[in-house]
């Protein structure tokens, strides 16, 4: 912003000039300390989040597999020795016939 002197009636020499608020090389070090140890702070809560997430998922997955073994250990199940048997029986018949 440009001062004018004949708005404030003064020669530019008389002006007093503001200092600038100017930090300390300390109080420097100190904002950056603070800023690095937030910033850790978040870094370990978020892998904390991180962790957490990964375990439900992979706990999830360990109860959908149990979940598929309990229900192949329950099927009930009929063997089919006579091949040609598969001839005679329906289309219909034939898709819910599963191999293993």
């Amino acid at each position: 912003a440009v001062v004018s002197t004949q708005s404030t009636g003064c020669r530019f020499s008389a002006l007093s000039n503001d200092k600038q608020s100017c930090t300390t090389f300390g109080s420097k070090m100190g904002l950056k300390t603070q800023k690095r140890n937030i910033k850790a702070l978040v870094d370990q809560i978020q892998s904390d989040r991180n962790a957490e997430s990964e375990a439900r998922k992979q706990r999830i997955a360990e109860k959908r597999k149990r979940r598929e073994e309990n229900e192949k250990k329950c099927e009930v199940v009929q063997k089919i020795t006579n091949t040609k048997k598969l001839k005679k029986i329906k289309k219909k018949h034939l898709r819910t016939i599963e191999t293993r």
